[in-house]
């Protein structure tokens, strides 16, 4: 059995890999993170949210809070003259005037010199409510007569789709085999390590300048501005170290930010504000909660025919991306195999229950465990494999997807063939499960812009021979700043620790879309590459003037022809004399030449897709419905791995959320209140939860990557909950179709299959 660098690397027996100083700073402690953050002059700030689901605000007395000791100002909604906002709808206030539709809605805010002084001010607001009929659940919301949450929304449809390509009523009609069933999966939150936290300061001449962690805060900077109307280049973010992101700071809480701003603009101070770990479920934006009632058609042979999906997701209270995350949750997984025939329904459904956003892959691992379910059911009974069948199917290099995905580069055969053979497909062990599941995701997906394609990046050197590069793009734990360095580090010939970077500020950063739809290494890396190639060519060029003649740039100096040589601190010295102290800098501007998409949302709408296939090794306990995961092995081709220890942490650590994905956690709700809303009730994995992980990196390169390489970090967690169904189906000989798959669930199945006998 070949060894795990063996498998990753090929032929190469060295690991390759590279880490950032910020590394060893977060681990000696010595990392600043937001709530770490202290300004001279801070106050504390903290929001007054609403105890009931659905509420007409009848008014705010804030009086008394204002007049406490140490209480600087004091907030209501009615108060305010900002804009409605939101990332697709504009269906939210900073604090709610007319009414609140969540248990946590925001209605009033304080700030005051410490957080116990604030915590008692917003015990001092008394606030009248007349309260209004709720509903939580979504199939009741679309009911006639059910409560309205939005006048822009009638019958609580907060976005629809339907869909169709090619001829799908034809297919199942002619098909040898029809497989359908239902399915369901509960909101999760990211649950990164370091809650939601901004440091708000004021300057009437200098504008507003946010001290907080996002992975996109060129967006979040144009959203505050035009809420708090100020000019743009009147808002700055600078950002802290980030303790954990996983798609849940894209954005992070807009409404944070925006109050704190609006606290410091009436104080005249900064203002400090972080979400409690309750605020953070019950308010937090977690991933949306959908129900699916897909079916399949195949022929004999297991050649796929057609897809049916009928998909309702829950909006909660406000929309934010969830249009978005539904969009993509039900059409990513129709690009894993050949499905000529597709007919999609989608109702984003408003409830009254706290607002939903995203988590990593973005609704695709959603799409996964229905469409993987799906397939195990049909290759039972047409007797056939379900490795076998996957292979028969799956996309490959060259294709065109049925919504017009233009496959470049693609390793999905192996990836499959290799997750099986390592985890034992054919040589299974008596009473276990096994289960294998394979996904697509793509690389810097046109769903935000479809104007803003690409990246930009600016490489300077400096006058001691070091060179700096200028990146937008976020790191947040997911080692994107090491894989820049190594690629610019590739591109200029010199050692990665000659070079540093800087992005977590807006004013010297360039723009960006985001840490987000898996962009960074596949178009943020392509900037980096195109920014160092052109400093190298202008170093080239200012040496060879120095010189007299032609030279070549290697092991970090320069030489001529005829062996002169020239350190780059001699070089960056002399251009900064002939120029009265500029620096050479090089710019890299990637604009991908090939990617759009019509208004069915037909078209090849990123640069590249990375592909992956997880298999799962099980045991279940008949007696207590237990599920124990012994093994996962996930092959993933996402091209030439440039930094291999980040490549595996982001294997075991995506693996690892999927795994609570699957078994573990999920909202519970009543009456529209959240019931476990602290990590010692919403369980996620521990390191005593966490099997054997094995990362196989299958390496083919991809044309439009840097150096070959492609984007990881979402699709990692995309095809564990498939291959973890499937693995539990395959032990028990029953099907659990809703998750997270609990031992609960598991018995539950099992007493209701044996009642059935």
């Amino acid at each position: 059995m070949p060894t795990e660098t063996d498998i990753i690397t090929g032929d190469r027996k060295t690991d390759r890999g590279f880490q950032t100083p910020e590394v060893w700073a977060k681990i000696t402690g010595k990392a600043i993170y937001g709530i770490d953050l202290k300004l001279p002059g801070m106050l504390y700030g903290k929001i007054l949210r609403s105890p009931h689901p659905h509420a007409r605000i009848m008014g705010v007395d804030l009086e008394q809070a204002r007049r406490m000791p140490g209480v600087r100002a004091a907030l209501a909604g009615d108060e305010l003259s900002c804009k409605p906002f939101g990332m697709v709808y504009k269906d939210e206030l900073p604090l709610a005037i007319d009414r609140v539709r969540y248990i946590g809605d925001e209605v009033a805010a304080v700030a005051a010199i410490d957080e116990k002084i604030a915590l008692k001010a917003l015990e001092a607001i008394n606030v009248d409510y007349e309260l209004l009929p709720a509903v939580f659940d979504t199939e009741e919301a679309m009911a006639p007569g059910a409560p309205q949450l939005h006048d822009q929304h009638p019958g609580n449809l907060a976005w629809q789709r339907e869909l169709t390509r090619g001829n799908p009523e034809a297919a199942f009609k002619t098909a040898d085999l029809v497989v359908e069933g239902s399915f369901s999966v509960p909101q999760v939150h990211a649950a990164y390590l370091e809650p939601i936290c901004c440091v708000a300061d004021y300057d009437p001449y200098g504008g507003l300048t946010l001290h907080t962690a996002v992975q996109s805060p060129d967006i979040v900077r144009e959203l505050v501005a035009d809420v708090l109307d100020l000019p743009v280049s009147k808002v700055r973010i600078i950002g802290p170290v980030m303790g954990g992101g996983f798609g849940g700071r894209v954005y992070g809480n807009l409404k944070v930010y925006i109050i704190s701003s609006l606290l410091a603009i009436r104080c005249g101070r900064p203002v400090r504000m972080q979400l409690t770990r309750q605020e953070e479920f019950i308010a937090g934006r977690p991933m949306i909660a959908a129900k699916i009632r897909a079916k399949l058609a195949l022929n004999q042979d297991g050649t796929i025919l057609a897809r049916a999906v009928d998909l309702i997701t829950d909006n909660g209270a406000y929309s934010a991306q969830a249009p978005w995350v539904s969009k993509t949750l039900s059409e990513r997984n129709d690009s894993v195999y050949r499905i000529p025939n597709i007919r999609t329904t989608v109702r984003l459904v408003c409830t009254n229950k706290v607002p939903t956003g995203q988590y990593r892959a973005y609704g695709n691992q959603v799409g996964n465990f229905a469409m993987e379910s799906l397939l195990d059911m049909a290759a039972k009974k047409l007797g056939l494999d379900p490795l076998e069948l996957r292979l028969k199917n799956c996309v490959k290099k060259g294709e065109v997807t049925v919504h017009g995905l233009r496959i470049n580069s693609c390793a999905l055969s192996d990836c499959l063939q290799a997750a099986a053979d390592e985890i034992g497909w054919h040589k299974r062990k008596p009473g276990r499960g096994y289960g294998i599941s394979a996904a697509i995701h793509a690389g810097g997906s046109l769903v935000f812009d479809k104007n803003m394609r690409g990246a930009s990046a600016y490489a300077r050197l400096e006058y001691d021979g070091r060179v700096t590069l200028f990146s937008g793009e976020q790191d947040y734990g997911q080692g994107t700043h090491a894989t820049f360095i190594l690629i610019a580090a590739r591109a200029l010939g010199i050692e990665p620790d000659q070079i540093i970077i800087y992005s977590r500020d807006t004013l010297t950063s360039p723009f960006s879309i985001g840490a987000l739809a898996m962009r960074q290494t596949t178009i943020g890396g392509k900037a980096i590459q195109l920014a160092a190639e052109k400093l190298r060519e202008k170093i080239a060029q200012t040496a060879a003037e120095m010189l007299g003649e032609p030279v070549v740039m290697e092991g970090g100096r320069v030489r001529s022809a005829t062996g002169k040589t020239l350190e780059l601190s001699e070089i960056a010295a002399d251009y900064r004399f002939q120029t009265s102290g500029l620096s050479i800098t090089g710019e890299g501007k990637y604009v991908p030449s090939e990617s759009a998409y019509d208004d069915t949302g037909y078209g090849n709408i990123a640069v590249a897709y990375s592909f992956a296939a997880h298999t799962a090794e099980v045991e279940v306990d008949r007696e207590t419905g237990e599920v124990k995961i012994i093994r996962i092995v996930a092959a993933h081709d996402s091209g030439r791995i440039l930094n291999l220890i980040s490549a595996r942490g982001q294997v075991y650590g995506g693996v690892t959320q999927g795994l609570g994905y699957s078994c573990q956690e999920g909202y519970l709700f009543d009456g529209g209140r959240v019931l476990n809303d602290s990590l010692a009730d919403y369980r996620i994995p521990t390191a005593l939860d966490v099997p054997d992980i094995m990362p196989i990196f299958i390496e083919q390169d991809d044309p439009e990557g840097p150096f070959g390489a492609k984007g990881l970090g979402e699709i990692v967690m995309v095809p564990v909950l498939g291959a973890v169904a499937n693995a539990v189906a395959d032990a028990l000989g029953i099907r659990v179709t809703d998750l997270p798959i609990t031992a609960e669930r598991v018995y539950q199945a099992i007493v209701e299959w044996e009642c059935e006998q």
